[in-house]
């Protein structure tokens, strides 16, 4: 029996009973091993598809029936609905530890970060107006930027014992340790003037003239540490190594990219908040049984964006996980976003992540290539991705970058500069720009050149970071 929890629902028994029937047949179609038996079988798994939503719909349809402040998943679900597998029924890889999988757990970055049971715990929050639940795989927005506050500090104090360190063997007139306090306090308020933030746009006089005068503090003793590592590098009798002056940018540039992260957080919390709000003020005057067909229709809504990630990918389509396969490493695969986004510091200066906030991340079952949803702000990235974690996180980003580009920083050159695109349609325009955009993250910004010539030259323009004001 599957599903124990709901063991006297027969509509979670019926869909459930069909499904492993479906399977077994499937099976024993592919263990005949011959070209008959596999095409049965394909015909097969292409009906069997339609079970995911059968059973995903009876669990939900099961638990909402008494309207519960929160929906709760056990281990059993959480396989089912965030990667299509059924124990007993549909196995994944021997590999596969389901324990660790079932404890994965992401680190705390600018990122909501969810499974596809969370996101659905987290629409049945919204539509009853109850707070929404921690997702399993990720962390409360007070956590994450709790956690990117703890970053913050150990990245300003990598900094500062590296150039505190340097000092005691280069001489320099700068006060040092006045220079480096001066940059960890007023980091924050230099980025909220430099990234123009409400409290900045829209405060009063006395307001912004305190943060403009703190930044200019900040970029002063920025300049006069910056000018004593380049003065070290010339230094005749001994002079600093190269890398040992890139490791200072790279430990400097880290601090300023946890400030814009925290800040973006905290602007988010705001609009998470609205959107919320919105949904909640639209449920509220609605029977109990009209909430639940709403949050039925905001899965359904969601239903056809799960299939993008296989078509992109141009493979099966189906939800369910192919038998034997082994999904990916939430953790790990979060750090892929984690680090692509710092390769791509402009990523969220649009006017869309100014609007809606920071995009949030669903793991969802399927196989494919990553992808953006426009309607829903959200960037979806499949479980069993093709091609390679690199290269399904790469196609998710690069679809966020081309469909929020509403200003067309990146349309117009990639368009009119690149010869070979003038002539595209906008959909090929557009796929061709995914698949350049993974080749840009994945080789050429790690030093491999893959990208034409005319090609490469428009990227490195469009993704050159330009100076701030």
């Amino acid at each position: 029996m599957s599903f124990k929890r709901w063991q006297n629902v027969p509509e979670v028994q019926d869909a459930a009973s069909k499904l492993a029937a479906s399977a077994q047949k499937y099976a024993s179609l592919i263990a005949e091993n011959t070209t008959d038996s596999k095409s049965q079988a394909q015909k097969l798994w292409s009906s069997m598809s339609s079970s995911y939503w059968d059973i995903l719909f009876a669990l939900v349809d099961a638990q909402t029936k008494a309207m519960p402040e929160a929906l709760t998943f056990d281990p059993e679900e959480r396989l089912f609905i965030d990667l299509g597998c059924l124990p007993g029924v549909i196995n994944l890889s021997p590999k596969f530890d389901p324990r660790a999988w079932l404890a994965s757990k992401c680190a705390g970055d600018i990122f909501p970060v969810m499974t596809f049971s969370d996101y659905i715990a987290e629409c049945w929050a919204a539509v009853t107006g109850n707070p929404a639940p921690v997702p399993t795989i990720g962390m409360s927005l007070n956590d994450r930027i709790n956690t990117l506050n703890e970053s913050l500090f150990t990245a300003q104090g990598e900094r500062d014992e590296f150039v505190k360190a340097l000092s005691e063997k280069y001489t320099t007139n700068l006060n040092i340790t006045q220079s480096l306090q001066t940059l960890d306090e007023f980091l924050i308020s230099a980025t909220k003037v430099n990234m123009r933030v409400p409290e900045y746009r829209e405060g009063d006089e006395a307001t912004r003239q305190k943060l403009a005068q703190q930044r200019k503090a900040y970029n002063d003793a920025e300049k006069g540490i910056q000018l004593f590592v380049s003065s070290a590098q010339k230094n005749e009798a001994n002079p600093l190594p190269i890398p040992q002056v890139e490791k200072f940018t790279a430990l400097h540039e880290k601090t300023k990219i946890i400030a814009k992260e925290i800040l973006y957080s905290q602007i988010d919390e705001v609009k998470i908040a609205r959107r919320t709000k919105k949904i909640t003020d639209a449920c509220a005057q609605m029977t109990d049984q009209m909430k639940r067909g709403e949050f039925r229709n905001m899965i359904v809504k969601k239903r056809e964006y799960l299939t993008v990630p296989a078509k992109n990918a141009r493979c099966d389509m189906s939800l369910l996980a192919q038998p034997g396969s082994t999904p990916i490493d939430y953790a790990k695969d979060f750090e892929i976003v984690r680090e692509f986004t710092c390769m791509d510091v402009e990523m969220f200066n649009v006017p869309r992540v100014r609007m809606y906030g920071i995009p949030r991340v669903i793991f969802v079952p399927g196989q494919g290539l990553g992808t953006y949803d426009w309607s829903d702000h959200t960037i979806i990235i499949p479980a069993f991705p093709v091609g390679g974690n690199d290269k399904s996180v790469s196609y998710a980003l690069g679809t966020f970058r081309w469909d929020s580009d509403e200003d067309r920083k990146l349309k117009t050159p990639y368009e009119q500069q690149i010869k070979e695109n003038r002539k595209k349609s906008l959909l090929a325009l557009a796929a061709s720009f995914y698949k350049d955009y993974s080749l840009w993250m994945t080789k050429e910004k790690r030093g491999y050149r893959i990208l034409p010539r005319e090609t490469h030259k428009v990227f490195v323009s469009m993704f050159t970071v330009r100076a701030e004001d």
